[in-house]
């Protein structure tokens, strides 16, 4: 689930999913509501919200985000 496989396409890893988060919180800070609704405007299909909180999670672990108060930021 966090790297492409046979059964699991790249556009649906957690590797691209987060970097493409990334490449989203580079402009600016934002909630998870706003952060998933801009995701699913740009990315090449729709996630769920609970497939955004995974990758969240995947980029909180690896101290690649920082959470405050509702608002995600980079940490790089």
């Amino acid at each position: 689930m966090i790297l492409p496989t046979k059964t699991i396409e790249p556009v649906d890893s957690l590797i691209s999913i987060s970097a493409f988060i990334i490449e989203i919180l580079r402009t600016e800070s934002m909630d998870i509501d706003s952060l998933l609704k801009i995701f699913n405007e740009k990315y090449y299909k729709e996630i769920t919200i609970e497939k955004m909180l995974l990758a969240i999670d995947f980029l909180f672990i690896t101290d690649s985000i920082k959470y405050n108060n509702g608002i995600i930021k980079i940490n790089i």
